[in-house]
């Protein structure tokens, strides 16, 4: 994937909930984190899995437009 990506709105992947984010490899087409998923999961699996596992926090996910 571009660096340059636009942030678009695409569906959480763990909730349904639309949220504004950047594709990813390793998510499925349309799909990434919201903000309260991720912070759920992290809080969860800590944050170097959160990067393993759905990659940068602020670039991919939970992003500050």
């Amino acid at each position: 994937m571009s660096n340059k990506q636009a942030i678009k709105k695409l569906t959480c992947s763990c909730c349904g909930k639309t949220t504004l984010g950047k594709q990813w490899r390793g998510y499925d087409t349309g799909y990434v984190l919201c903000l309260r998923c991720a912070d759920w999961i992290a809080e969860r699996e800590g944050e170097d899995a959160m990067y393993e596992s759905y990659d940068e926090r602020g670039y991919h996910y939970d992003i500050n437009n």
